[in-house]
C-alpha cells in the first residue's frame, strides 16, 4: 500500500463541512495505461458533475492553498483539497459540546437523530461535517461508531496522522465504554418466554451486575438486527442503579488514576466493570423523578464488543426495550412497510457516558465523560423553522 505524506504545517487549506482531501494514484507502468495531461482532466474524471464549477471556483486547490490551474500538469500522489457541493438536509436539532481538544484529539458529546459520518441522505448534517466547519479541522474524523439515535461521547483525531494508532485501540477493544439506558420495564410482561433470560431479567432489575452474551447478526436491507444460534459475538455487561452513581461529572476530561476502576484495568491488562461509581460522582438532573415513574429502570451498561445495536438487541431480549426505541423490540414504521420513524419529542434515552483509554501516543490513561444527561431531551427545531 502506497503512503501518503501527511499534511505539510502550516498549510493552507479550506475548511468547512464539504471539504474532501483527495490524492491522484501512483504511477503506473501497463503499457496501456495514459495519464491524463493535465491535473484539471483528472479532477473532471473523478468528479464529473461537479469538476468544471469547482475549478472555476478555486474550489480545487494544493495543500498550500493555491487552485489547481487550468493547463497545470498531471502528476501522481498529488494531495488536493476539494470543496464539494452538498445538498440541502433537514437541520438535526441539538448542539455538539467539546468536552477536550488537544492536538491529536477532539471528544464530543453529540446529540441524538445526528449521524456520526456522512452517509446516504446524512452528509451536511453530520457530526464530521459539523465539527470540521466549526473547528476548522478539514482531516477530523471519528474513531469508533455510535448509532444516530444514540447520544454521548465520540472520539475524533484532529488529522488523519493519528486516526489509525486511535482507531486501533477501539478495534483492538482496549478501550473502555460505559452506557446508560432509561428502559421500560412494565414490558417485561410481554416478552418472549425464556426461563435462563427470565432470570437474568430479575438478577439485574435486583441490582445485581449480569452478563448478557449472544451472537447477534445484521442482515443487509432488515433494520433490526436479531439473536440467532451460534457461537457468542457480542458481550454486554450491566446493572440496575437506582440513583445514577455511575455517573462521573459531567462534561470532564481528565488523566485517570490508579483509584479508577477502568484505568487500573487499562494499566494491568486485566478485565474490569466501569459499571461500578464512587463517591465523587454526582447526580444526573432531573432522572431522580423519571427513574421513580413506574414501570422504569436505570441500567448501566458496559459493551465488551461492539456489534450493531448490541445494546438495544441485550435490553430488549430480557424484555427490557429502551424508551424511545423505534426499532425494539417492534419497528415503528414511517408508514406502512418504510423504514423506522424517527420522533423528536421522544429521543432514544441511550447514552454514551463516559470513555477511558490509555494514549496510544504519550501512554496516559485518559477518561472523558459526557455533558448530557439522562432522561435524553426532546429535540428543539431551529427558531422560524
Amino acid at each position: 500500500m502506497t503512503s501518503v505524506p501527511d499534511r505539510p504545517q502550516g498549510a493552507t487549506v479550506p475548511a468547512g463541512c464539504g471539504v474532501r482531501r483527495v490524492v491522484t494514484p501512483p504511477p503506473c507502468h501497463r503499457p496501456d495505461h495514459r495519464d491524463p495531461a493535465t491535473l484539471a482532466a483528472w479532477v473532471a474524471g473523478r468528479f464529473p458533475a461537479h469538476a468544471a464549477r469547482m475549478l472555476a471556483e478555486g474550489r480545487c486547490r494544493h495543500d498550500d492553498g493555491t487552485p489547481v490551474g487550468p493547463a497545470e500538469p498531471y502528476r501522481p500522489r498529488t494531495a488536493l483539497w476539494i470543496v464539494r457541493d452538498l445538498p440541502a438536509e433537514p437541520h438535526v436539532p441539538g448542539a455538539l459540546h467539546v468536552v477536550h481538544r488537544d492536538e491529536r484529539l477532539v471528544v464530543v458529546d453529540k446529540p441524538p437523530f445526528l449521524a456520526t459520518i456522512p452517509r446516504g441522505s446524512h452528509v451536511r448534517e453530520t457530526l464530521v461535517a459539523r465539527l470540521r466547519d466549526e473547528l476548522g479541522l478539514p482531516e477530523l474524523q471519528p474513531v469508533h461508531r455510535l448509532d444516530r439515535l444514540t447520544s454521548g461521547l465520540v472520539v475524533c483525531t484532529t488529522e488523519r496522522r493519528w486516526r489509525g494508532a486511535y482507531q486501533m485501540l477501539f478495534q483492538r477493544r482496549d478501550v473502555r465504554k460505559r452506557y446508560l439506558a432509561l428502559v421500560l420495564a412494565a414490558d417485561a410482561a410481554a416478552a418472549p418466554a425464556d426461563a435462563a433470560r427470565d432470570r437474568l431479567r430479575t438478577r439485574l432489575l435486583a441490582g445485581e451486575e449480569i452478563e448478557v452474551c449472544s451472537r447477534i447478526r445484521k442482515r443487509h436491507g432488515v433494520w433490526q438486527a436479531e439473536e440467532v444460534p451460534g457461537d457468542p459475538n457480542a458481550i454486554t455487561r450491566m446493572r440496575r442503579v437506582d440513583r445514577p452513581d455511575a455517573v462521573p461529572a459531567r462534561g470532564r476530561s481528565a488523566d485517570a488514576t490508579g483509584a479508577d476502576a477502568a484505568a487500573e484495568a487499562l494499566s494491568s491488562g486485566r478485565s474490569a466493570s466501569m459499571l461500578t461509581g464512587s463517591a465523587e460522582d454526582t447526580a444526573v438532573e432531573g432522572l431522580p423523578g423519571v427513574a421513580s415513574t413506574a414501570g422504569r429502570a436505570l441500567i448501566a451498561l458496559e459493551p465488551h464488543t461492539g456489534r450493531t445495536h448490541q445494546l438495544r438487541v441485550h435490553l430488549a431480549s430480557l424484555g427490557l426495550p429502551i424508551a424511545g426505541d423505534p426499532l425494539y423490540p417492534t419497528v415503528r414504521e414511517a408508514w406502512p412497510g418504510g423504514p423506522p420513524a424517527d420522533d423528536p419529542a421522544h429521543p432514544l434515552q441511550l447514552l454514551a457516558v463516559a470513555v477511558a483509554l490509555r494514549d496510544p501516543v504519550d501512554g496516559r490513561l485518559r477518561r472523558f465523560t459526557a455533558r448530557r444527561t439522562l432522561p435524553v431531551a426532546p429535540a428543539q427545531p431551529r427558531a422560524g423553522l
